[in-house]
């Protein structure tokens, strides 16, 4: 069974990362910093779950190409 994908998913896949226009920042910490830090990404990421439950995020597979 071949599970590499064939040249056109990954140009689909290539175009909607371009797509996206994001730029991602990688900082490394440890200690009380790495604790405030985690502390902080687990808000964001239960605010944005709460945001996406009380406005009727469609699914991922549904979203438009």
């Amino acid at each position: 069974m071949n599970t590499a994908p064939d040249s056109r998913q990954r140009a689909r896949r290539q175009q909607q990362h371009e797509a996206v226009g994001a730029v991602f920042e990688i900082n490394l910490v440890d200690g009380a910093e790495a604790e405030r830090l985690g502390l902080q990404q687990a808000a964001v990421i239960r605010d944005v779950v709460l945001w996406h439950h009380r406005n009727g995020s469609a699914p991922p597979h549904a979203s438009a190409t």
